[in-house]
């Protein structure tokens, strides 16, 4: 399985997370608005370290990748995206992401996951790429809207996040359904 290091849009660079990015993740990954809807809220700098580390073991054993979302312009790392959870024998995997609230509404996240879309369709091979959002997540059930995904279904009391049982709606896009979008 071909994971890029590195994804270029016209915007943004992809980059694998660095020792340097870790503050300001955390600063982002400890933000109650940006983990409103996350499984997971970091309390220290030792827990952000923690799964910048899980993040970046992701290739090697081909389970997946997460990339900074850097602004060309600035170097200033936005956020993270990736997949996970890739399940090579059905061509699959779930994308997952994040952004610092500051730059929510500025079409950023759009931008790169249509870059990250794109890798996973045409480099990868993926059919199929799945995302599991938060009832009431609206922001990010938009985004995946934009990007052509479809919603399938909810996920009763799925993830116990925030100290509750929640619901995830599934949202799907399929191989053929993104060349349709991108033809």
């Amino acid at each position: 399985m071909t994971h890029a290091l590195k994804l270029d849009t016209a915007r943004f660079i992809l980059r694998k997370i660095e020792s340097s990015d870790i503050e300001i993740l955390h600063s982002y990954w400890s933000d109650e608005i940006v983990t409103e809807y996350m499984n997971t809220s970091f309390k220290t700098l030792k827990e952000s370290q923690q799964m910048v580390d899980l993040l970046n073991s992701l290739p090697e054993s081909n389970e997946g990748i997460r990339w900074a979302i850097v602004d060309k312009n600035n170097g200033m790392v936005l956020g993270s995206c990736g997949y996970h959870n890739v399940k090579a024998e059905h061509r699959r995997a779930e994308v997952g992401y994040e952004l610092g609230h500051r730059y929510w509404g500025k079409g950023v996240m759009q931008e790169a996951m249509h870059a990250v879309l794109q890798h996973c369709f045409t480099t990868v091979g993926f059919n199929r790429i799945e995302a599991f959002v938060t009832v009431g997540n609206r922001r990010s059930i938009h985004t995946l809207e934009k990007l052509g995904f479809q919603t399938e279904g909810v996920l009763k009391e799925y993830e116990f996040a925030q100290g509750k049982f929640q619901d995830q709606i599934v949202m799907a896009l399929l191989r053929k359904d993104w060349e349709n979008l991108a033809g």
